[in-house]
């Protein structure tokens, strides 16, 4: 059974990683007296906080997980997020005991044969599994994280369309939607979904994540002919 799936992260929410991060800023080598170093940290160590700070969204050692979206097979996509405050460690407990108790026809559980996402051979599946090793999450099935891209256990929409070669044209999901005919994604993308987060709109977020996944469905029939 194939299992569809796109997740949404935020930078780390720990504190003493963002005071590393803080104290790790400093000025440019050719700064060297005290009232200089000390201006340029005056204009500048918000700014390069900032950058830094935003950078862990995309590194499963301090970032962390907001939403998983997924779908099984033609199903109606499913949706997990978690207020600011609230656990990681469940958001990830929660979402492999739905696939856990989840049956078949037959009232047999459900074996996953293939993962389908864009780009999922290159983050979501990794970001996964590292953050279920970080929270001591033991995840209900094997994910295949280390699966190159044209293994059958994974489809990579991405890599199917552009292949390995970084000169063959655009291939954010974005773009393949729009070169398919497909409505875009709207307002919200990877780098702004933590301004969203910040606002507190987690439920558009979440619905964003979800659409990622009925997007990435349409993708993956139209690339395999399936009507």
């Amino acid at each position: 059974m194939k299992l569809f799936i796109d997740i949404e992260t935020i930078p780390t929410q720990n504190q003493l990683i963002i005071e590393d991060i803080k104290s790790s800023i400093t000025a440019p080598g050719n700064y060297s007296k005290p009232e200089s170093i000390q201006k340029w940290l005056d204009e500048n160590l918000e700014i390069e906080f900032d950058k830094k700070y935003r950078q862990t969204a995309l590194d499963g050692l301090h970032g962390e997980i907001f939403s998983i979206a997924w779908a099984l097979e033609d199903e109606i996509p499913q949706v997990l997020f978690r207020l600011k405050g609230e656990s990681e460690k469940e958001l990830l407990e929660a979402f492999f005991q739905d696939l856990l108790v989840k049956k078949d026809n037959f009232g047999q559980r459900i074996a996953i044969t293939q993962w389908v996402g864009h780009y999922i051979t290159g983050f979501d599946l990794r970001f996964i599994w590292q953050r279920c090793v970080i929270n001591k999450v033991k995840p209900s099935l094997d994910i295949p994280f280390d699966a190159k891209p044209w293994d059958d256990k994974v489809f990579d929409t991405k890599i199917a369309w552009s292949g390995s070669s970084q000169y063959s044209g655009k291939s954010s999901l974005n773009a393949i939607c729009e070169g398919f005919g497909y409505t875009g994604k709207g307002d919200i993308n990877g780098s702004n979904v933590y301004d969203y987060w910040l606002k507190g709109d987690y439920k558009l977020i979440a619905e964003y994540n979800k659409d990622d996944v009925i997007k990435t469905r349409m993708i993956y029939n139209r690339m395999n002919f399936i009507d």
